[in-house]
């Protein structure tokens, strides 16, 4: 019988980051992830809300799974108290988000603007 394997979402997700911020010096790092934004029915539940709490060295999560309409990225503090975005624009393409991250000459993020954009308002409203 073959035994189900199973990696925490968090353990995984905070070894790349490490990896990709610390070891390969990466400016910015985006997490892409399918876990879902928020399970209140079920607070232990990994989601990209508990992702972004739980780890650091990620500047920005981009979520599915949940389908989840955002009107507006929102801020989280990730373990070492620095900011995490964490996005997720629904499904099938209704609503559309752009963020774009600007860094000073010493490549530290100075400022983030965005805009989720309803492609047919009346369908999310």
């Amino acid at each position: 019988m073959v035994k189900p394997c199973y990696s925490d979402p968090v353990d995984v997700a905070q070894h790349y980051a490490s990896f990709l911020k610390n070891d390969q010096k990466c400016d910015l790092v985006i997490c892409l992830s399918h876990i879902g934004y928020d399970y209140t029915d079920e607070p232990d539940k990994v989601s990209d809300k508990i992702l972004a709490a739980r780890t650091e060295n990620i500047d920005l999560i981009l979520g599915g799974h949940t389908h989840t309409f955002l009107p507006e990225p929102q801020i989280f503090k990730n373990r070492q108290g620095k900011n995490v975005l964490v996005n997720q624009v629904g499904w099938a393409g209704l609503l559309l988000g752009r963020i774009d991250f600007f860094f000073d000459p010493n490549k530290n993020i100075q400022h983030i603007s965005w805009n989720n954009q309803a492609i047919d308002s009346s369908i999310i409203a």
